[in-house]
């Protein structure tokens, strides 16, 4: 999926001069000195890719390497090509937009087991799990 997000971008960067990228938090996400911030730290950051917006563009197999301006300032983007959800040329009435679902990262948090008091039986309670953090951990009965 990967190689297909990269032939996508590669497109639109050689066939339009304004388009957007969404992208989703990522642990590998590289905002500069800015990084994500307030909502973004949830829901993601649109970055706005036109002829005065990005300098230094490259890319490889796993991640896109890019200046932005943001706020009049350039930083440096390091973005890992999972972390790209959509591309699209105009938020309000789009000529295309690609869609990606989110792929399973390799440094995702795993789930977490917690020991509790000691009991007799090997079952997962179904009752005793909890989410955090958008990991489900199962507390198992010993």
């Amino acid at each position: 999926m990967s190689d297909f997000r990269l032939n996508v971008l590669k497109e639109i960067l050689n066939s339009y001069e304004k388009f957007f990228i969404h992208l989703m938090p990522h642990p590998n996400l590289i905002i500069g000195s800015r990084g994500l911030m307030g909502e973004e730290k949830k829901n993601g950051l649109v970055l706005v890719f036109s002829s005065y917006s990005y300098d230094k563009l490259s890319m490889d197999d796993d991640s896109i390497t890019v200046n932005m301006k943001f706020s009049g300032s350039w930083e440096s983007l390091y973005i890992p090509v999972d972390a790209v959800s959509a591309v699209f040329n105009d938020p309000v009435k789009p000529e295309f937009m690609f869609s990606f679902k989110p792929q399973n990262r390799k440094n995702a948090p795993k789930p977490v087991e917690k020991a509790e008091e000691e009991d007799d039986s090997d079952d997962i309670s179904e009752n005793t799990s909890t989410s955090a953090n958008n990991v489900i951990q199962f507390k198992r009965k010993n």
